[in-house]
């Protein structure tokens, strides 16, 4: 009695740790993936990245000398591969659209990052962090791209008070 209750309890456990142990592994299969993908592709480029991000087959980075954001995002066998240059940046902001659906339930539908070019001769560039078309479930893109957004903001503020100064 005493050993089938034990065995008992020992299925009922595994059957519950396996499938999130599955889960979480494939999670990190799929984001080692899209890590690769985009190293593969940023090698060409010989830039060294003192901050990177990999999240739903989009990555992100700035290089160590600040000069450089890349942004690649992998879309079915193609990528889109952005080297933006920071001094010819303008300005950059982030665009939500969010929808109420029948249950009026507010809910995001796409997050992006507006691009804004020195040069009028360039139409700003939106970067997509998040979009319900792709995927439906966020991976905290809210605060990425707050991140995002004050990391190059920094940097065009540290050029124009080196302008000022200058």
């Amino acid at each position: 009695m005493k050993i089938s209750f034990t065995l008992l309890a020992i299925l009922v456990v595994l059957s519950v740790v396996i499938p999130f142990l599955i889960f979480v592994f494939k999670g990190l299969n799929s984001t080692s993936k899209t890590k690769q993908k985009a190293e593969n592709l940023i090698k060409s480029s010989n830039y060294k990245y003192e901050k990177t991000e990999v999240w739903n087959n989009k990555f992100i980075g700035i290089t160590k000398d600040k000069t450089v954001f890349t942004y690649i995002h992998f879309k079915d066998e193609n990528a889109i591969y952005k080297n933006i240059n920071v001094s010819e940046i303008q300005s950059c902001e982030s665009i939500s659209n969010y929808k109420t659906d029948r249950d009026k339930v507010t809910r995001l539908k796409n997050l992006d990052l507006k691009i804004s070019f020195k040069s009028n001769n360039k139409a700003p560039l939106l970067l997509c962090f998040y979009d319900t078309n792709e995927g439906f479930t966020e991976d905290y893109e809210s605060r990425r791209i707050e991140n995002w957004e004050s990391i190059v903001k920094t940097e065009l503020n540290k050029r124009e008070a080196i302008k000022k100064a200058s």
